[in-house]
């Protein structure tokens, strides 16, 4: 888990609305939403949720710079916050992140929202719950309905996942890191002091689940969105680095895959990039975020549109 990143300055936008609250059982159930500095829109809408472990991250943090050039390109963006472990597990975030996009599309018309079709993008932990969006398509199956808007859709249309997990299993399984790797995560009220004196639960994977899940396969599978994938899986962008320690690379490829066998056509496209390793510089550069572009704009607009070169690196609030 890389960091610590310094947060976006609210100040170079000029129509923003901060934490606003999505539901009302926690602190961190809010979003921001981010607009063009000019139009009425409706403006179409990217969902953003950011990565940490499940256990820590920010939703104004850099760790995406990408997603806050979205604006200058004819696109909203609402950054989601979510609760983290280990004051809850799975599948409290799951909830928050379904219950934020149900609110979005409730109150759309108060923030000049497009909300028929709807682009998420997510990285690492925010990419593992949204491959789950995505896989549930909807569908009433850890859909957190008490959070609010039980009325609306939950749906995404379209997909942007950086190098996030798919198999939670898979990922206990094949991990090869230390527990030393991930001293810093400190277990707190969600789980006894037995639970977390156990063998794995140092690693965040394990303590969102609340168990090691390479010990309780039937129970990670509750948390994995590669057993969730129907043929109404939406178009789908994976990116994810060759040398990947954390979330090895073959966890895309099996969600590619599963995607693409699942529906009976190339709906998931898969990007390799050599060598990188977990968030690796080489999959934030803006070459990468206009071929991510490319495919917002396919989904959300069915082809291209007129852009404006992707502007400078943005303005970040220091310590």
């Amino acid at each position: 888990m890389a960091g610590p990143f310094h947060q976006i300055d609210p100040t170079q936008f000029s129509r923003h609305w901060l934490d606003v609250p999505y539901a009302d059982e926690d602190p961190r159930q809010v979003l921001d939403i981010w607009l063009p500095d000019d139009g009425d829109g409706p403006f179409p809408l990217v969902v953003f949720v950011h990565g940490g472990g499940w256990i820590s991250g920010d939703k104004r943090e850099n760790t995406m710079p990408g997603v806050f050039k979205l604006p200058s390109q004819g696109y909203a963006v609402a950054c989601i916050e979510y609760r983290l472990a280990p004051q809850v597990t799975w599948p409290a975030p799951l909830f928050d992140v379904r219950a934020a996009i149900r609110w979005l599309r409730a109150h759309g018309s108060d923030y000049h929202l497009k909300t028929d079709k709807i682009v998420a993008w997510g990285n690492s932990a925010g990419g593992h719950i949204l491959n789950m969006v995505a896989a549930l398509g909807g569908r009433n199956i850890q859909r957190g309905e008490h959070l609010g808007n039980a009325d609306q859709s939950d749906a995404i249309q379209g997909l942007v996942n950086l190098y996030a997990p798919s198999d939670m299993y898979q990922v206990d399984l094949c991990n090869v890191l230390p527990e030393s790797a991930v001293a810093d995560v400190t277990p707190g009220s969600a789980l006894n002091a037995a639970d977390t004196a156990a063998e794995g639960m140092a690693f965040p994977h394990n303590l969102i689940m609340g168990f090691k899940c390479s010990r309780n396969p039937e129970a990670a599978a509750y948390g994995s969105p590669i057993h969730f994938v129907t043929e109404n899986f939406p178009q789908a962008y994976f990116l994810h680095g060759t040398e990947d320690m954390v979330v090895p690379f073959s966890q895309s490829a099996a969600m590619t895959n599963k995607v693409n066998e699942t529906c009976h056509e190339q709906r998931a496209k898969l990007e390799s990039f050599s060598g990188a390793g977990h968030g690796h510089p080489s999959m934030k550069t803006d070459e990468v975020v206009d071929h991510i572009i490319d495919f917002i704009d396919a989904v959300l607009w069915d082809g291209p549109h007129d852009r404006t070169p992707l502007p400078a690196d943005l303005r970040l609030i220091e310590d």
